[in-house]
């Protein structure tokens, strides 16, 4: 099933509509995607894991869940909305899975709602005391007069796009930014000046001491955690990555991709699903349902 062509549902969450598809039957998993991408970015992850009950959610700001004046736009701002999400929709079980800043999200949330949050699957995403530099550069453009507008040039050009210091440190097989991810996750954020913005606010906004403190977080989370990294990541870098492994109050699976840098769900995309299938089956008893 194609999520680019499913019919999105809205829920109020208090200072905006969230903007979701939910897919299938089975057991819950909820998927978080990272900045500055949006919900589209796990159209090739999802049909691989019949059998769940798949929650496709745009993070507020973010595709179609546009950001109101009320809209907190800020990694924390982004854990109560995704709470609060939980809550509208009525999910008393759920397995997170997040990549990126997504899966940094995933993590305070399974703090915060531990009762609900049963296994967390996450791919590429931020690692206490490691800040990318290119975070940084991000950071310190996003205070700059024009800063959408470099954003917009950067990423809109295919040849900028492809330079280590825009998207090229994100794949390892560069071609990936000229296909379909172009055309299904990318160019509709260029083309919406809103996302643009908020796209913009969140990288301004954002803080590098959220990062440092998921080692504590990590000691909370004793719910099975699965791990998948890119060996060739520039941005978390896979040593660094199963360091963190021990950090964790629960079982915890780690697993290192080859060939494969930060977007691993696009470039694997059926890797990391059957990865998180065999994970929630075997580690955690969450079965898909037959069909």
């Amino acid at each position: 099933m194609d999520i680019t062509d499913s019919t999105r549902q809205f829920v109020d969450i208090g200072h905006t509509n969230v903007s979701y598809q939910k897919l299938g039957a089975g057991p819950n998993l909820l998927f978080v995607h990272g900045w500055p991408l949006n919900g589209n970015t796990w159209r090739n992850v999802v049909p691989h894991l019949d059998g769940y009950t798949r929650y496709v959610l745009d993070l507020p700001g973010s595709g179609e869940s546009k950001a109101t004046e009320k809209t907190p736009l800020t990694v924390r701002g982004h854990v109560d909305s995704v709470i609060r999400f939980i809550d509208r929709v009525g999910l008393d079980e759920v397995v997170l899975v997040g990549q990126d800043s997504g899966g940094m999200i995933c993590r305070f949330v399974a703090e915060q709602r531990p009762e609900v949050v049963v296994a967390l699957s996450l791919c590429s995403t931020e690692i206490p005391q490691v800040h990318p530099p290119l975070v940084k550069i991000f950071k310190g453009l996003a205070h700059l007069p024009g800063a959408k507008a470099m954003f917009k040039l950067s990423m809109g050009n295919n040849v900028l796009a492809r330079t280590p210091l825009v998207l090229g440190g994100t794949v390892f097989d560069k071609s990936l930014l000229d296909g379909e991810f172009r055309t299904n996750v990318l160019d509709p954020i260029l083309a919406d000046d809103d996302a643009m913005d908020a796209a913009v606010k969140v990288i301004h906004d954002f803080s590098l001491d959220d990062i440092d403190a998921l080692a504590d977080v990590h000691q909370k989370l004793t719910m099975p955690t699965l791990l998948v990294f890119g060996e060739d990541d520039p941005f978390f870098p896979v040593d660094d990555a199963r360091a963190m492994v021990s950090q964790f109050g629960g079982p915890t699976e780690f697993v290192a991709i080859a060939d494969c840098k930060l977007f691993l769900h696009e470039e694997y995309p059926q890797r990391f699903a059957e990865l998180t299938r065999s994970f929630l089956q075997s580690s955690v008893g969450v079965s898909p349902v037959s069909g």
